[in-house]
């Protein structure tokens, strides 16, 4: 059974709410988010809806972020660490593997991937997965994708605006967005918190302990 088209969760930013259709992320759909360089403040933007699927008892998935994330500074985002699982893979297969298997197994609210390669057909099968999942999948994907096709019905390029002592502010320009104008761009003012990009472990940190992290292999076998 596929997932009604109406069913969103909010951004937590009215701006951005009326301007993405059904006023929210869309859930059953996949969502792509394209960056020129990490750390623009990517992970703030998600953070409030991040911070309602950890209150709704659910968990997140990760796969292959950049770097290890830092939980006590995804916490100060307001998220609930031990929600959060992390999986590494280290291949394109690898990640759309997992990216697959996170979608069918209904075990999360929310899937983020990171992937510098994604093909349409791989971008396709992603988005029919997700038409029959009461999930939300964000892949993030660099700048230079905008220009390759993509079966994403929301496509959004994310620039850095401008920085202030307590603040920062993130312009973003739809790309695709389903039944609605493309080409609309808003600026949205983002708390400033440390690494409020993508928090991830300061050198010399031993990290956090609630921090689930797998490997691609370990979960084909779990």
């Amino acid at each position: 059974m596929g997932v009604s088209p109406d069913q969103v969760v909010s951004s937590g930013f009215e701006e951005l709410d009326k301007a993405l259709p059904g006023r929210g992320w869309p859930i059953g759909n996949l969502i792509e988010l394209l960056l020129p360089a990490e750390g623009l403040g990517e992970i703030g933007l998600l953070s409030r809806m991040l911070g309602q699927v950890a209150q709704a008892g659910r968990h997140v998935l990760l796969v292959s972020p950049p770097h290890t994330p830092y939980m006590p500074a995804w916490e100060n985002l307001g998220m609930d660490s031990r929600r959060i699982v992390v999986v590494k893979a280290h291949t394109p297969a690898e990640r759309l593997w997992t990216l697959e298997q996170g979608v069918k197994s209904a075990a999360f609210g929310a899937i983020l991937g990171w992937s510098s390669g994604m093909s349409q057909q791989a971008t396709r099968k992603l988005q029919i997965l997700a038409r029959s999942a009461a999930t939300l999948v964000f892949l993030f994907r660099p700048a230079s994708a905008r220009l390759e096709p993509s079966a994403a019905p929301l496509r959004i390029l994310l620039h850095a605006a401008r920085r202030h002592a307590l603040s920062r502010t993130l312009r973003l320009h739809l790309l695709k967005r389903r039944g609605m104008p493309a080409g609309l761009s808003l600026y949205l003012t983002l708390p400033l918190v440390p690494s409020s990009g993508l928090p991830t472990v300061p050198e010399g940190s031993p990290g956090a302990p609630f921090i689930q992290l797998l490997s691609a292999s370990r979960l084909a076998h779990a």
